[in-house]
């Protein structure tokens, strides 16, 4: 997801979503609902068959995650370390635009992962569909160690805040300056520059990435008032943007191919892997956007117990400071201990975390259509 959030930095071919996950989500036919009135008739005939359908029975426990090297990365850092101390195995489901689709047209009681992750979007409209099991946090206590933001911000009965990111700006070191806020993107330095790359996959955040550049409002507020929203998307129009990128593997060819010298990406995707690419570097705004995940046990599953355990898992703050030696993720534990200066960038407390403009959904579900066709039409118009 980074490539978008979560998207992979590192391979090509990655699917556009700039409109998928809100109109999957929105607009699908849930098999899962279809199928409800069958499953409540059946259900007599099965109870006396749960504990032979339930897990327990040594298959491995599955968990959605975004794919690329978030992918790759999460099972050398946080896999590996699960199945080795509670002897269980987890078998990874990597995707992304799939996520919630899989979930909607599986049967009630056969769902394709007991876990999965969600960032806002998906987190939001999973919910609208009841995807997800309500988290029994008696099973998670490592959420009494969640840094307050993220626990009171967004709605947690049915996901854990765990990891995400901040946007950060990657720019050619050569540049005569340092762009190093969203304004920057706005500037004569910038407009006489070969140009802007931003993510379309997830047309949300360069538009949140504007609204904190504008500073018309208070940290990107632009976005949660219908009323400003013509004059964020004249912002993002205004940018000198050359390409218009559907993965990492796009931000990093339009800079080799010399058709950018500066981009809208994210942390996640940038911090350990820009060391590859000669002549670039990236600065972290002191206000951005972001995306943050929510971790859901999943509708259906035979393994919410196990899955509890996984997410308070990936909740610990020694996990989440091994995991950061392999990633540089966002982490919401407040006892974890950034690897290297990654905790020169990213927030270890409620304040610093209230500087990342994370989009609202609850708001945005209501112009969201019209935000992308708008944000289409001027990629198509470009």
């Amino acid at each position: 997801m980074p490539a978008g959030p979560d998207r992979d930095a590192e391979t090509s071919g990655c699917e556009s979503t700039a409109a998928s996950p809100t109109d999957r989500a929105r607009n699908a036919v849930s098999r899962r609902r279809l199928l409800s009135a069958t499953a409540a008739g059946s259900a007599t005939a099965l109870a006396g068959c749960t504990e032979l359908l339930s897990g327990g029975g040594g298959d491995p426990l599955r968990v959605s995650v975004w794919s690329g090297n978030y992918a790759d990365r999460f099972e050398e850092s946080v896999v590996s370390r699960y199945e080795d101390e509670f002897d269980a195995e987890v078998q990874l489901e990597p995707g992304w635009n799939n996520i919630l689709s899989d979930i909607q047209t599986a049967p009630d009681d056969d769902p394709p992962y007991d876990v999965t992750i969600t960032e806002g979007n998906f987190y939001y409209y999973g919910r609208q569909d009841d995807l997800f099991h309500e988290i029994r946090t008696e099973n998670v206590p490592n959420f009494d160690e969640v840094i307050d933001y993220y626990a009171e911000f967004r709605n947690t009965e049915y996901g854990m805040p765990v990891d995400g990111a901040p946007c950060t700006i990657i720019h050619r070191e050569g540049m005569d300056f340092e762009p190093d806020s969203w304004a920057d993107l706005s500037s004569p330095a910038v407009a006489e520059s070969n140009g802007v790359g931003v993510d379309t996959g997830f047309w949300w955040y360069p538009m949140y990435a504007a609204a904190v550049g504008m500073d018309e409002a208070e940290l990107g507020e632009e976005m949660h008032d219908a009323d400003l929203h013509d004059d964020v998307l004249e912002t993002v129009r205004e940018w000198p943007v050359e390409s218009w990128a559907s993965s990492g593997e796009d931000i990093w060819q339009a800079f080799q191919n010399d058709v950018i010298d500066v981009a809208q990406w994210y942390y996640e995707q940038t911090a350990y892997d820009i060391d590859d690419y000669d002549g670039l570097t990236h600065t972290m705004p002191e206000e951005t956007t972001g995306y943050l995940n929510h971790w859901c046990v999943v509708e259906g599953t035979d393994k919410r117990d196990q899955a509890e355990e996984f997410i308070n898992f990936l909740m610990d703050s020694e996990v989440q400071t091994a995991w950061s030696e392999e990633m540089p993720t966002l982490f919401c534990n407040e006892n974890t201990e950034y690897a290297g200066d990654l905790a020169d960038d990213l927030p270890s407390n409620s304040e610093e975390a209230r500087n990342i403009a994370f989009p609202d959904w609850e708001f945005l579900s209501e112009h969201s259509g019209d935000l992308s066709d708008d944000f289409t039409e001027m990629q198509s118009n470009a």
